[in-house]
């Protein structure tokens, strides 16, 4: 989301984009809050993100990705977190853009106390935990 919303401001920046009337800006950002204040749910929240996302996305030559598969490891995630608070980085999840599963970490999370570059690349935990 982050990048997107980058992209988009640098869009206007460079005149690629034409910013809408203000009263169009304030109906448009009003529909918005509208439909964020009728969320109930943590899953509507990431959905909602997943869309306002796809918007910046439709909007730019950012490229495209499969938001809705990206949603869906999100709620995934947010289970694994719900289920153990302790144990929910312990996963790895693949890309939408290019398949590739993300190791597991060599180290549980909350046994993970070195946090350095060379530490974090190696392939198994070192003598006396990570």
């Amino acid at each position: 989301m982050f990048d997107a919303q980058a992209w988009y401001a640098r869009d206007v920046i460079l005149g690629r984009i034409e910013l809408p009337s203000a009263e169009e800006m304030a109906s448009h950002g009003a529909a918005w809050r509208k439909r964020e204040e009728a969320l109930e749910t943590a899953y509507e929240e990431i959905d909602f993100q997943g869309d306002y996302t796809q918007e910046l996305v439709d909007e730019t030559d950012y490229p495209d990705f499969n938001i809705p598969e990206v949603n869906r490891m999100f709620k995934e995630w947010k289970g694994h977190k719900k289920d153990d608070i302790m144990g929910y980085r312990d996963r790895g999840f693949p890309s939408t853009l290019t398949g590739t599963v993300a190791p597991v970490h060599h180290t549980p999370w909350i046994e993970a106390l070195d946090d350095s570059m060379a530490t974090y690349l190696l392939s198994q935990a070192p003598e006396g935990g990570g």
